[in-house]
């Protein structure tokens, strides 16, 4: 069981950079047995190095994944963090872009459940998918970025749902702003910025408390929400304000 403080066998898709990384390295550091899937030599000989089970892996080919994975005798708890991001400027809409985005996001997540969940359903296990504070209300630029993580939100929400008659618990994780290499790509304020290390504890924290939305910092994301909650109108104008070009 994923909420008991014994050791886990855990999965972490996109384990290579940013919060999945800094996610694997603590749970390492606490003594379970951790299978790390990326594409960076480098981060997972750094992986290995401090105990883990190294998973070259290209998450995009099913076959693979679904095979790699098959090979993995348990996992009590998997974590996908694996995605990307790109800004779309309009008034051009590049829909190579776009779609490469939404592709990358939802199938590299499509592909992990679908090879992890036997081992779940098996241990009882919990799985975690990676959201964004950016679903709750829409910004400008984000219209490939910020479709995926609604589609993720859906996706690990409607899980819950599903798995619970085999005991499978599912999380969703809507983070704000953190601090990895993805986000150094960004050109705007990023408020409540959070370092790894920060995100880390908040997701492992949530997942051993057994929540089923594991949101940070709330500062950022509880007003995302309300903000979200209002009429198309208020929200519109507040974002065109913080978008708007000098």
């Amino acid at each position: 069981m994923t909420d008991s403080p014994q050791s886990l066998h855990i999965l972490i898709t996109g384990a290579t950079s940013g919060i999945g990384k800094q996610v694997a390295k603590d749970y390492l550091l606490d003594g379970n047995t951790v299978y790390t899937v990326g594409r960076d030599d480098e981060a997972l000989a750094e992986l290995k190095e401090l105990g883990a089970t190294a998973i070259d892996l290209d998450l995009m080919d099913r076959e693979k994944v679904i095979a790699a994975f098959a090979e993995i005798d348990q996992v009590d708890l998997a974590i996908c963090c694996a995605g990307t991001c790109e800004y779309l400027d309009m008034p051009n809409f590049d829909s190579e872009c776009f779609m490469k985005v939404i592709s990358i996001n939802l199938g590299t997540l499509s592909h992990a459940i679908e090879g992890v969940l036997p081992k779940l359903i098996a241990s009882k296990g919990r799985l975690v998918g990676i959201g964004s504070a950016s679903a709750y209300v829409p910004f400008p630029r984000a219209e490939a970025y910020g479709g995926s993580k609604a589609a993720i939100h859906y996706l690990m929400k409607t899980l819950q749902i599903s798995l619970a008659p085999y005991d499978v618990a599912v999380s969703l994780v809507v983070p704000g702003f953190v601090e990895t290499p993805m986000t150094k790509q960004n050109d705007f304020p990023m408020p409540f910025l959070q370092t790894t290390e920060q995100a880390s504890r908040a997701i492992r924290d949530g997942i051993a408390n057994g929540n089923e939305v594991i949101e940070f910092p709330k500062k950022l994301t509880l007003p995302l929400k309300t903000l979200g909650a209002l009429p198309d109108m208020v929200w519109q104008q507040v974002t065109t304000k913080l978008y708007k070009e000098d």
